[in-house]
């Protein structure tokens, strides 16, 4: 019998996307791409470019955070269509879509700083451990090399994790110990290297 290790690769993406399944009954997802709920087609749940060209992620879903979200946009509800009113969503993403490119990232996260509207900026890879989030957790680290990478989660008060700060092996950098574990002889060892079978790349010490 072939096992191909694919096929475990493949089941598991497919039970990830049992929400998806469930949301095609439900509804929320049976629309053509980009007119969802939640694959950008709900004003209310999308990235908007500001003036400077950054980008906010807005995902105000719920009433009482779209509410907030219609407040700090300085936008009257009894004015607009109901949230849900799909056929609206179009002409509503214009209009939320032109007042967040009336002012910067700065000036909206100052708007909407601890309120329930659900608005975040969207950083780069080099903005996002020094926001003021991150930085309150302890989110990301830096190895003994200096590279950058995140916290292990969750951080948990009684088992942390202990994050390993070495830098990441090189590649064929333990090929011999992991032989010798596995009871190859060091005859059987520089046989294979001699033929190519098998890479070694030690790394020295610096000293």
């Amino acid at each position: 019998m072939l096992l191909c290790v694919c096929c475990p690769q493949v089941e598991g993406a497919a039970f990830t996307g049992s929400f998806l399944w469930k949301s095609l009954r439900l509804g929320f997802w049976n629309r053509p791409r980009g007119e969802n709920l939640l694959d950008s087609g709900a004003p209310f749940y999308d990235t908007y470019k500001t003036l400077d060209g950054q980008y906010l992620a807005v995902g105000a879903m719920e009433a009482e955070f779209y509410d907030q979200l219609l407040k700090g946009l300085e936008l009257d509800a009894a004015e607009l269509p109901p949230q849900m009113s799909i056929s609206d969503w179009p002409e509503l993403k214009q209009l939320f879509t032109e007042r967040f490119a009336s002012k910067t990232q700065a000036d909206w996260l100052r708007i909407f700083d601890g309120t329930d509207a659900c608005v975040t900026p969207v950083l780069s890879f080099d903005q996002v451990s020094s926001h003021p989030h991150n930085r309150e957790r302890g989110s990301f680290m830096k190895n003994s090399s200096g590279e950058e990478f995140p916290r292990p989660a969750p951080v948990l008060s009684r088992t942390p994790a202990e994050p390993c700060l070495a830098s990441d092996p090189a590649v064929g950098e333990h090929t011999v110990e992991v032989l010798q574990d596995y009871g190859y002889t060091s005859t059987e060892i520089d046989k294979m290297l001699a033929s190519g079978v098998v890479e070694c790349n030690a790394v020295k010490a610096k000293l």
